[in-house]
């Protein structure tokens, strides 16, 4: 969270005359509810069924999918990511995270904003992480020198 998946899966996708879903905005419409709400309301498993959901759902051509940080922590769901395309891992130093996230209180997760806490699930994560098709590291790049990478290494 907070490497740039949103703005980046976005930003390439208008460059590329792609269609983009992101898989919490789909969430959030198939539950009428924000993520937030949704964790309160019903948990982390639940939301976690959703992501899985989401990633069996979404299908399409020239279709880029946006994801939460926490959708690797299920296998079903890196396989899932696998057989769909190319992973991305736009990798990003703690310390920019920290400061992107500031101001962000959309994140159940990260209430109260601990640095230990974001270490403790980049931690977590860092191995399915690493084992994208494609690792970019966002720290102190422009969204365009970000997309000039990716376009270079998509289309080869």
């Amino acid at each position: 969270m907070g490497s740039g998946k949103t703005t980046i899966g976005q930003a390439l996708a208008n460059e590329l005359s792609f269609n983009v879903i992101d898989t919490d905005q789909w969430i959030e419409e198939q539950e009428k509810q924000r993520i937030s709400e949704l964790f309160q309301t019903k948990g982390e498993p639940y939301f976690r069924k959703q992501e899985t959901k989401a990633l069996e759902t979404i299908a399409g051509q020239r279709l880029i999918i946006t994801t939460g940080g926490g959708i690797v922590i299920k296998e079903e769901n890196r396989q899932l990511m696998k057989e769909k395309g190319n992973i991305i891992y736009l990798k990003c130093d703690i310390e920019e995270i920290l400061r992107r996230l500031q101001d962000d209180e959309t994140r159940p997760l990260l209430q109260g904003k601990d640095k230990a806490k974001i270490e403790q699930l980049f931690l977590a994560r860092k191995a399915f992480y690493e084992d994208a098709d494609i690792i970019i590291d966002t720290t102190g790049r422009t969204v365009n020198d970000i997309i000039n990478e990716l376009k270079m290494l998509i289309v080869q």
